[in-house]
């Protein structure tokens, strides 16, 4: 980034450091990039930086890769926003200066410029006020910030609760009446702020604050139908499944500061399925929830344009995570098999939070925890052990069929229980109870 801003320099334009990486700066927060607005023309910035990504150019944009880093760094020359067409892009700009393209942005703290030859921190919108109170602002009129671009709505809320600060009253008002925009915003943009939310430091908060807002209902409706729907006071103390959702969450970001998307939309949704179950039984239980809300979570994920290995890492939570209160009873290869299973360490993780945020009984995690240590770690994340294959019943005269599952499956079995060690063992094994 310095030699970026020296070459701007050298050539005799201004250039600053602009948006989150500034305010993070201020916070004493971990600056992941960086982004540098300068008076140099586009045409300019392709002439002083050949290597760039000029995708961007038409809106004065461009990116430069940097040595031994993954982003690419984006220099934007200054500018003004015509009229947005879609609710997320504008139709063209104008090339102007600094205040007009301060005031273009969403909130105050996101439109912090710093001068790196001075050392000053320019602010044309009250931004460091803003910062000092704690408070997340729109820039200008809010109800005209967040008809122009509508993933604002989801971006207040994520800086809100990832920050730790208050939303200005003002700009809260016109989230709640423009939030019917979200349904404009493409199902990507939607995921990623919301996956940011839910892998963030305050995932519960954020969640009430997109209820409050009256988002939630329209981005993830299933959620909002957990609200209300009764639970057993025995095993879950916290109330309705929202209730416990809220705590599985909070739970969930005390135990794991970091945790992969794949785990935070599980827990998200590992109930999901209970108010169908509760239709069902008229609200006596919930049996089969993880059943009901296995396709609940791959509707979801379809609809949020999740990757398919993704959607799959969910649905096997939702549907696997009340396989714990049967560990004690399992056999041993059944609790093998959980235990070797891709996503265990998802699976455990999300079982403690959820046995957390209900009665405490941490029984069955400390009983798997404890498997894993007497297993060698290799063992464990190692695939099952095959000692045959339906070649080898084909070589001992069986015929193909759905037997042939049955066969592998037991010899499997018993290659967990290490009542079976060897190929030989197996093929005698097979020879005396399936053949002739």
């Amino acid at each position: 980034m310095r030699e970026a801003l020296a070459r701007l320099d050298d050539a005799g334009h201004v250039a600053y450091v602009v948006g989150g990486s500034v305010r993070d700066f201020l916070l004493g927060r971990e600056t992941k990039d960086h982004d540098i607005a300068t008076s140099a023309s586009p045409d300019e910035l392709c002439r002083l930086f050949p290597d760039a990504v000029t995708i961007g150019k038409a809106f004065g944009v461009i990116k430069i890769p940097i040595p031994g880093v993954v982003y690419l760094l984006e220099i934007a020359t200054f500018r003004q926003d015509l009229e947005y067409r879609d609710h997320r892009h504008p139709r063209g700009v104008v090339f102007s200066g600094l205040i007009e393209d301060a005031v273009r942005r969403d909130f105050t703290i996101n439109a912090l410029f710093y001068d790196p030859k001075t050392s000053r921190i320019l602010d044309a919108v009250g931004g460091m006020s803003d910062l000092k109170s704690k408070i997340i602002r729109a820039i200008g009129d809010p109800q005209e910030r967040f008809r122009e671009d509508a993933l604002r709505l989801l971006r207040a809320a994520r800086f809100a609760t990832g920050l730790d600060f208050e939303l200005e009253s003002a700009t809260a008002i016109a989230i709640r009446e423009r939030a019917k925009l979200i349904l404009k915003i493409s199902p990507e943009r939607i995921r990623d702020e919301l996956t940011l939310m839910l892998t963030g430091s305050h995932p519960a908060e954020a969640l009430r604050m997109l209820s409050d807002l009256k988002l939630l209902p329209l981005v993830l409706p299933e959620v909002e139908a957990l609200k209300g729907v009764k639970q057993s006071p025995i095993y879950h103390p916290e109330g309705d499944v929202w209730k416990h959702t809220l705590k599985v969450m909070e739970c969930l970001a005390k135990q794991n500061l970091v945790r992969t998307s794949t785990l935070a939309w599980g827990a998200l949704l590992h109930d999901v399925g209970k108010p169908m179950a509760a239709h069902r039984s008229e609200g006596k239980n919930f049996n089969s929830h993880e059943r009901d809300g296995a396709p609940m979570a791959t509707a979801i994920g379809e609809r949020l344009r999740m990757s398919n290995g993704e959607i799959q890492m969910i649905v096997s939570l939702v549907e696997d995570h009340l396989k714990f209160k049967d560990v004690f009873q399992m056999r041993e290869s059944t609790l093998q098999r959980l235990i070797r299973q891709e996503n265990f360490g998802q699976l455990l993780a999300l079982h403690k939070a959820d046995a957390s945020a209900s009665d405490g009984n941490l029984v069955y995690y400390e009983f798997c925890t404890s498997m894993l240590k007497t297993l060698h770690v290799s063992e464990a994340v190692s695939p099952l052990p095959k000692l045959l294959s339906g070649d080898d019943l084909i070589q001992l005269g069986l015929s193909p069929g759905p037997r042939f599952s049955e066969i592998l499956r037991m010899v499997e079995d018993l290659a967990l229980e290490r009542k079976l060690h060897s190929k030989e063992e197996a093929l005698e094994y097979v020879l005396k109870n399936y053949v002739g």
